[in-house]
């Protein structure tokens, strides 16, 4: 009877395991093993295991019971385990059934996106900036969201915020610019999310101009007020509506008609030597330029009456000996120059106090191969001023002696590779019609000149010497540039950007040199924050025009340089000047040469003598970097 019993358990026993399996979630494997009853049914199963290629031990079952399904708990993961059923009755036990093995698998954790911003930017107001999220990444699955939100800075629209790259516009900054700063979200698959940020600084552009009165906001004074640009006193209001732009008491309209300038503080002078100051004669409402039973010096005295001998582009005009019967000190000496002989149209128009009776003609004023005329008038102490003296011609040397034989406004031996683009703007300064530039006699570098303002054109631009400078306090690093603007459809201020092919340093500044007051920081101009150009606003007869006359052309020779601590510790300098001698000779005038020695008495209304400092190697008295 038990061997029958034996045979049949074993008998109907060898098919039945089926097996299903699971993962817990506390990172152990589940497996539930099945199979089909005996018939009869014994007294229970027992289910048995083994671990690769071990035995099994049949002594210690893992379950045992009447059911036909168990599950089997903990297993560890990436271990192979082989399962048997056996089943019992009593003492009886069947053979194995069939094997069936199960090798839990690894669980791996969902792992987290990882948000990729982008790298920081600068960028101009105005422009079009693109936030770029598509380096973000994730390992195990796959991004399904993005979203870009500003966490600081002007406020801005975002476009495409849900999207791996957005976009948004810089907005108008003020002078010292803005930072704008940003974070993206990116979410997985999984639900996971990560957030990284990037960071927009926007730059004050030299060129935007909101109020559009053709002065970019860099240097305008009142950015978004089209009546305004200027405010010379610092009063907080534009000069073109203070009554008194210089704040001396005296209003500008009274000043300019009796000669006085309405940007500088004179009032406690004396105009007239009558022992009576400017404001005084003011609230007198008398003439503060003519003083009583004061005799006008006698007219200026000039032998000849034109000059068949072609003379360079820097002539000297010289007059004869200065008399005045009251014996009044010789003031000033205004010096006209036109290529009419009426004078309708002039070319130069300059009162200097040094420049008595030899003006030198400066930088790029005159042109080549062209017939000027010219006269001069005397000024005594007293203001009073004698008629003008007889008029002379002279003409220029033709534009192959000066040495620009192309006639391009560029000397020939200055000319540029035609690859040069020292704006960086991706196109040769040659293709451009608004952008001129030079290689330096100094220094070694390169220099260009940019318009950038409209009804402006850059006819010329020269690199200059600066070594007859006599005023040595202020250092040059590459000489001077002059340059030579055309305005056009009534225009009365040109702004340029003067550019470098080497940054500059930081504590540089723009200068002028008057011959009068020698050198002065200018302060109508803006650096670029990379220090490779500098902004600046010019006036057609004002500051920065060599001609010193409003007749639709400004001349200015120009740069950057510093002061020599060791020489000065202020960043207004004065040379002291020295005056023209008032005696001796009668000549008409000196012929001159186009070369750079008539530097050394350049006309004192608006010369900008600017030096730029620049350039790898150069060593200056003290140590300044260039970084």
């Amino acid at each position: 009877m038990k061997l029958s019993t034996r045979s049949f358990l074993k008998i109907l026993f060898t098919s039945v395991a089926i097996i299903t399996f699971g993962v817990s979630f506390a990172l152990s494997a589940n497996v539930t093993l099945m199979w089909d009853a005996n018939d009869p049914a014994p007294e229970g199963y027992r289910v048995f295991a083994r671990e690769g290629s071990q035995s099994y031990n049949y002594d210690y079952p893992l379950w045992e019971d009447n059911l036909t399904t168990c599950t089997l708990t903990g297993l560890t993961e990436g271990v192979t385990y082989h399962f048997v059923v056996r089943a019992f009755d009593g003492d009886l036990e069947s053979a194995d059934s069939e094997e069936v093995s199960y090798t839990p698998a690894a669980v791996v954790l969902n792992q987290a996106p990882m948000a990729v911003a982008g790298q920081n930017q600068s960028v101009d107001e105005g422009t079009s900036v693109t936030l770029d999220g598509s380096g973000s990444n994730d390992t195990d699955g796959t991004i399904v969201g993005y979203q870009w939100v500003q966490t600081g800075g002007a406020g801005i629209s975002i476009n495409n915020a849900a999207s791996a790259q957005a976009s948004f516009t810089a907005p108008v900054v003020g002078i010292d610019g803005d930072t704008l700063t940003f974070s993206l979200t990116v979410t997985d698959d999984d639900g996971s999310s990560s957030v990284s940020t990037t960071t927009v600084s926007v730059l004050k552009s030299s060129s935007t101009d909101v109020d559009g009165d053709n002065v970019p906001d860099v240097l305008d004074r009142f950015p978004n007020d089209p009546n305004e640009w200027a405010d010379n006193d610092s009063d907080g209001t534009g000069d073109n509506q203070d009554p008194d732009d210089d704040n001396d008491g005296m209003t500008d309209v009274w000043e300019i008609t009796y000669g006085l300038d309405p940007l500088i503080n004179d009032s406690a002078l004396d105009a007239d030597g009558d022992g009576v100051t400017n404001l005084a004669e003011f609230q007198a409402d008398s003439n503060p330029t003519t003083a009583p039973a004061n005799t006008a010096p006698d007219a200026p005295v000039i032998d000849g009456v034109a000059q068949i001998e072609r003379v360079g582009l820097t002539p000297v005009l010289v007059s004869g000996a200065y008399f005045d019967v009251d014996n009044d000190d010789h003031y000033q000496s205004q010096w006209q120059i036109s290529t009419d002989s009426d004078f309708s149209t002039l070319i130069l128009d300059e009162t200097s106090e040094t420049q008595l009776t030899a003006y030198t003609v400066g930088e790029m004023v005159l042109d080549a191969d062209t017939v000027y005329s010219w006269r001069v008038k005397f000024i005594d102490a007293r203001n009073g001023a004698s008629d003008w003296s007889q008029t002379s011609t002279f003409t220029t040397i033709a534009a192959d002696t000066a040495g620009d034989a192309n006639i391009d406004g560029i000397p020939d031996a200055q000319e540029v590779d035609g690859s040069t683009d020292v704006n960086e703007n991706g196109t040769p300064d040659s293709l451009e019609d608004n952008i001129m530039s030079v290689n330096t006699i100094e220094g070694q570098t390169i220099v260009g000149v940019e318009t950038v303002s409209d009804n402006v054109t850059l006819v010329s631009i020269k690199s200059l010497s600066t070594e007859a400078i006599p005023d040595k306090s202020v250092k040059m690093g590459f000489g001077l540039i002059g340059f030579k603007l055309y305005l056009q459809n009534g225009a009365k201020t040109a702004t340029v950007k003067i550019h470098f092919s080497t940054r500059v340093p930081k504590d540089a500044q723009l200068y002028k040199y008057v011959t009068d007051s020698g050198w002065q920081v200018y302060e109508n101009a803006a650096f670029a924050k990379n220090g490779k150009s500098v902004t600046v606003l010019l006036e057609d007869g004002g500051m920065g025009d060599e001609d010193g006359i409003e007749n639709g052309v400004i001349v200015d020779p120009a740069g950057i340089a510093y002061t020599d601590s060791e020489t000065s510790d202020s960043a207004s300098l004065s040379t002291g000047g020295t005056s023209s001698s008032d005696s001796g000779g009668s000549c008409f005038i000196s012929t001159g040469t186009n070369d750079l020695r008539a530097l050394d008495s350049i006309s004192s209304h608006a010369v900008l003598l600017l030096g730029v400092l620049l350039g790898a190697g150069i060593l200056f008295a003290a140590a300044i970097s260039d970084k």
